[in-house]
């Protein structure tokens, strides 16, 4: 399961609030170094934060930085009165390791979704050029330097060295109106900024039957910021490895029917909701239907359409006559390049959902008859509670709506490539029994993505407008809403106001554990 910088940034001022509250030994001078070094790193990771990204900075944050410069000038100040700590030392050790480990981590959730160049890779990669995004972190850093004015404090407490002492206490003061500032600065922080994601690799996991079910729905949506990942790259002509017209199809094909399957889990927790809540989640499930009928529509405009650099999906074609081989007429089919990573995703995907609806042991290419579907109020426990389950549909039709923005840019890319036999469309002087796609084809698969895109806009819609009544978490659609105006003009899905009481009563299932300590960029 994939961390947000809203559980990191918790994390941080949980292991400060635990630092405070512990007194430093007052004659261990090489306890004193290592703490302060690590307060150092810490203030480091704050102004490195604040410069998010690309070094832009706010003019609300002028103030801040001052103050930061100078509290840093004075802790070198005063490390150069106290025992010298090696760089190779074990930076991450005592009390303050976990923290600076924590607020490094938050470092790299940032920067994971640009790549080396600093490009974006992922649709919330632009999330933080805003004022109000600038102004989440100055919140936290508010708390997080009022934390680190007080270590220092202590510290200066219990030295015996004057000279680093005073020092310190002007790093203190330094940290305290730095605090002060960043909390006035980020008085108009956004929120919804705590659902952001953490950029996961397109490395797909693959679906095994004796996964657990408990952990189907948090796999999902990692299969679905992988899948986002993808889609982005390929809109914006940044994948490392472009789609081919076999990858989309089968992209399409698993999309279909992982459409289908999230409804019919939707009708399921229905049955475990209160009146108003199950009718709002039948609703919902009829638009899912509604979504997977436009994939199937997809599938059929690629019917018979073949990628001639890529012949994985093609028309059974019949054996050549003795004739042919006769006279050399025959050619080798090319052969099939590896699938995609995102083919193997959307699978997984799928099989996920599958599973947590039928059980552990179905696969769709069994050809075993029609599945039994496990019981409602298994499948709702399972999943987390009925607002888990119905986030975890949200987040597939998000995932969906990115892939169908994105796929009329990758069949432009290898529309000169695709071939097909339909015997309606082809050329009367065309020898032969595949032919290029004709513009007006073309048009019609584009077409039939858009149709996608308005189905799974609708379906995201209803969930939302059901969220009030399930008590779902509406956090990532707003941060959905403002990534979603950086790839079209569009508006995304409206998000009610939560209902609190809604929340309490049906929306969560079982606690949680409290999350440990993460390393940088790990995944919990």
């Amino acid at each position: 399961m994939t961390v947000t910088l809203g559980e990191l940034y918790d994390v941080v001022h949980d292991r400060l609030e635990r630092v405070t509250s512990v007194r430093l030994p007052g004659d261990d001078p090489f306890a004193h170094a290592l703490a302060l070094r690590q307060v150092d790193t810490l203030v480091k990771h704050v102004h490195l934060l604040l410069r998010q990204p690309g070094d832009r900075i706010d003019a609300t944050a002028d103030d801040t930085f001052r103050h930061l410069h100078h509290a840093r000038r004075a802790l070198d100040g005063a490390a150069r009165w106290l025992p010298p700590i090696a760089p190779d030392s074990a930076a991450n050790d005592g009390p303050l390791g976990s923290a600076v480990e924590a607020s490094g981590a938050v470092i790299d959730l940032i920067r994971g979704h640009r790549d080396g160049t600093g490009a974006p890779v992922t649709p919330y990669a632009l999330a933080f050029t805003t004022r109000s995004a600038q102004a989440y972190h100055l919140r936290h850093a508010s708390r997080i330097l009022h934390s680190a004015s007080r270590i220092v404090h202590a510290v200066s407490q219990t030295l015996d060295n004057w000279n680093a002492s005073v020092r310190l206490q002007t790093a203190h003061a330094s940290l305290q109106y730095a605090s002060v500032q960043a909390r006035h600065a980020g008085a108009d922080a956004d929120p919804a900024l705590a659902a952001f994601p953490q950029a996961l690799p397109l490395t797909p996991v693959p679906a095994l039957s004796t996964d657990p079910l408990t952990r189907a729905t948090d796999r999902i949506r990692d299969d679905c910021e992988q899948l986002s990942r993808a889609a982005y790259e390929t809109l914006h002509g940044r994948s490392a490895r472009p789609l081919s017209g076999s990858d989309l199809q089968l992209i399409i094909r698993w999309r279909s029917l992982g459409t289908m399957l999230a409804g019919r889990l939707l009708v399921q927790a229905a049955a475990e909701a209160p009146n108003e809540a199950g009718t709002s989640l039948r609703s919902c499930a009829d638009r899912f239907r509604s979504a997977a009928h436009a994939w199937r529509n997809v599938r059929e405009r690629w019917d018979r359409v073949v990628d001639v650099d890529d012949p994985r999906i093609r028309p059974r074609l019949p054996r050549p006559s003795y004739e042919m081989v006769h006279r050399g007429q025959i050619f080798r089919m090319p052969q099939g390049t590896v699938p995609h990573p995102a083919v193997e995703i959307a699978r997984a995907t799928a099989l996920r959902a599958g599973r947590l609806l039928f059980g552990g042991d179905w696969d769709p290419d069994s050809g075993n008859g029609p599945p039994r579907t496990r019981s409602a109020p298994d499948i709702v426990a399972d999943s987390g509670g009925i607002a888990e389950l119905a986030q975890t549909a949200y987040r597939l039709t998000a995932t969906d709506w990115r892939i169908a923005v994105a796929a009329p840019r990758a069949v432009m890319a290898i529309e000169h490539r695709l071939l097909t036999d339909i015997p309606e469309h082809r050329p009367a002087d065309h020898p032969y029994r595949f032919y290029p796609l004709h513009g007006h084809q073309l048009e019609r698969i584009r077409t039939s993505f858009q149709q996608v895109c308005a189905a799974q806009q609708a379906a995201a819609q209803s969930l939302l407008a059901a969220a009030p009544d399930i008590g779902m978490d509406t956090s990532r659609a707003v941060l959905d809403a403002t990534a979603h105006r950086h790839i079209t003009a569009q508006t995304w899905a409206p998000v009610p106001a939560p209902n609190p009481v809604a929340r309490g009563a049906i929306a969560r299932g079982a606690a949680a554990p409290q999350p440990a300590t993460p390393g940088r960029g790990a995944r919990a």
